[in-house]
C-alpha cells in the first residue's frame, strides 16, 4: 500500500477551456475583444457585462485613483466606444470633468482573459442622453429615485428615501456616460502559453507583448 494518504495523492488536471482560435493572431485577438464588449452589453450574463471604471480624484494635491463597477448599457464597434449609466450627482461626474482621462477593467474568469482599456470619458447629453433614458428598464430606474445623492452617510440602511414623482421617473437625476476606447491590453492565460497584446486605436497599430 502507498505511504501517500488518499488526501494527498496527486489528482488529475482538470482539463480548462479550449484554446481560442485567435491563439497566436494579433488581428484576431483584436477582433475576439471586440466581440466581448458587444456581448457584454447585450447580455446580462456575459463576464462583460460588469467591468471596473478608474477615474482619477485629487486628494490633498496627490492624483489617486478612484474605481467602482459599472453595467456596461452600449458598445459601439465602429464607434470605438463604450457606454454605461451613472447618477448626476455621483462623484465620477465631478471626476470626469476635472479629468475625463480613465481606465476600464473587464475579466473572464471562465475562459481566463482580461482586457485593461485606457479610455476618455464624457458625459452625454441632449439626445444622446434622452436616447439612453428611453432605453432604460424600470426596475433600473428606481437607482435615481432616491432622494439623497450617492454617498450621503444614513443613521440606518432604511433611511435611504425614495420619490418618483419629485424625480420625475429618476429621469432628473440620470444621465450616461461614454468611454471613447484609445487603447485595449489583452492578456490571455492560457494553459499552452499565455498571450498579451497591445491594441492602439489612435496609431492603429497592433504589437505583442511579454506576458
Amino acid at each position: 500500500m502507498s505511504d501517500v494518504s488518499f488526501d494527498q495523492k496527486p489528482q488529475k488536471a482538470k482539463a480548462g477551456p479550449p484554446l481560442l482560435a485567435c491563439y497566436d493572431s494579433l488581428e484576431g485577438s483584436y477582433a475576439h475583444a471586440w466581440d466581448m464588449l458587444v456581448r457584454g452589453a447585450k447580455q446580462a450574463r456575459a463576464p462583460f457585462h460588469t467591468p471596473s471604471v478608474a477615474t482619477i480624484v485629487m486628494q490633498d494635491g496627490i492624483a489617486q485613483p478612484d474605481i467602482r463597477t459599472v453595467v456596461l448599457r452600449g458598445c459601439d464597434r465602429e464607434a470605438q466606444s463604450l457606454r454605461f449609466n451613472t447618477d448626476t450627482r455621483s462623484h465620477k461626474i465631478q471626476q470626469i470633468a476635472d479629468n475625463p482621462q480613465a481606465a476600464m477593467h473587464f475579466y473572464d474568469a471562465q475562459a481566463k482573459l482580461q482586457l485593461r482599456l485606457s479610455v476618455t470619458l464624457s458625459v452625454l447629453d441632449g439626445a444622446a442622453r434622452e436616447a439612453a433614458w428611453a432605453a432604460t428598464r424600470p426596475m433600473s430606474r428606481e437607482c435615481y429615485q432616491v432622494v439623497q445623492s450617492p454617498g450621503t452617510p444614513l443613521a440606518a440602511p432604511s433611511d435611504v428615501a425614495f420619490d418618483a414623482a419629485a424625480t420625475h421617473d429618476g429621469e432628473d437625476y440620470f444621465t450616461s456616460v461614454s468611454a471613447q476606447v484609445r487603447s485595449i491590453e489583452w492578456l490571455y492565460l492560457a494553459a499552452k502559453g499565455h498571450r498579451r497584446a497591445l491594441f492602439d486605436l489612435q496609431t492603429d497599430t497592433h504589437q505583442w507583448l511579454v506576458p
